[in-house]
Parts: C-alpha cells; sequence; structure tokens
C-alpha cells in the first residue's frame, strides 16, 4: 500500500512540475523536459521511499509488503506506469494530436464547424497544415531520424531503425491497413 500512495503523490508532483515548466520554461524539447522531470521524481520518490517507514505509520501490518526491496521496486514500477501510461501521453496528445486540433479548430470557430479550405489553411490557431509537416520535419532532421539529399528527405539509421520497429510493432497488433 506504500508503493501506490507515494508513487500517487509523486505522481501529482510530476504533473505540477510539468504543467509549471511548460509554462515558464518554453521548449521545442518539451518531451526531452518531461523524461528529465520523470528522473527528477523518480529519484526523489526512491528518497521519500527510503525516508519514510514501511508503515507509513498509519498502514496495518496487513498492508506493509514484505521483503522492503519488493515494496520499493513496485513504488517506482506503478510510477513509471503512471507516467508512461498517462501523464506522458496526455501532454503528448495536447502537443501534439493532429485529430485533437482539429476538433478545437472547430469548436473555437463561431460556427462549430470548420471546412476542408479553413482547415488546411488555418489549421492550428492559423499556421496552417503546411505549418505542422513543416514543424514535424524540422523535428526529425533535428532528432537526426532523416536528412535531406536534393529536394528528398532521406531516412537516416535512427529514423530507419525506428520506422522498423514500429513497423513490426503495427504488424504485431495487426493494425496494418489490408
Amino acid at each position: 500500500m506504500k508503493a501506490i500512495g507515494l508513487a500517487t503523490v509523486m505522481t501529482i508532483v510530476l504533473l505540477l512540475l510539468a504543467t509549471l515548466t511548460f509554462r515558464l520554461f518554453q521548449s521545442e524539447q518539451r518531451v526531452r523536459q518531461l523524461a528529465i522531470l520523470y528522473a527528477i521524481c523518480a529519484l526523489l520518490l526512491a528518497c521519500l521511499w527510503l525516508a519514510t517507514p514501511d508503515d507509513l505509520g498509519v498502514l496495518p501490518p496487513a498492508l506493509v509488503v514484505v521483503p522492503r526491496w519488493l515494496d520499493l521496486l513496485l513504488t517506482l514500477f506503478f510510477f513509471s506506469a503512471a507516467f508512461f501510461g498517462g501523464v506522458l501521453q496526455l501532454y503528448n496528445l495536447a502537443d501534439r494530436g493532429f485529430s485533437l486540433r482539429i476538433l478545437i479548430d472547430a469548436l473555437e470557430h463561431p460556427s462549430g464547424t470548420v471546412d476542408l479550405d479553413r482547415l488546411i489553411g488555418e489549421y492550428g490557431g492559423g499556421r496552417g497544415i503546411r505549418w505542422m509537416y513543416d514543424k514535424r520535419v524540422a523535428d526529425m532532421l533535428q532528432g537526426e531520424f532523416i536528412a535531406r539529399a536534393a529536394d528528398n528527405l532521406v531516412l537516416c539509421r535512427k529514423g530507419n531503425s525506428l520506422a522498423d520497429l514500429f513497423t513490426r510493432v503495427r504488424r504485431f497488433l495487426r493494425l496494418e491497413l489490408p
């Protein structure tokens, strides 16, 4: 029970820190910022776990995990699951969700609708679809997943490996289109 409680508290702390960081320190490297915050919070969580009694001063013996090292592993596991399965996905969706942005654009329009021409020109708060693609290409160039070759974009080793991995995952999950 200590593992669940401490992991929950640290997840809330991480959400607050991420929100403050994104508001106060604007960066193109938001995923990196979030990963650094995760690592810091995981370290703080381990220190907090070591500094608190096994029963947190209130838990009955039946709710204390034995052996102690298993409780620490569970604490870090629950925190990591909350981060990778929840916090990171939430921020990623809010930051880069293409379909979500289309819905937001429709919501923000006075009529509650968006026609195709307006969507192409004004997607993303007026920046347009071209901006979205340019941003994605710039991110992949910076991350060295692709490189420019004349008028083409060419996969680099990192990009090839990542594309191959996700192609295999999509096939395994049967997400490939027929």
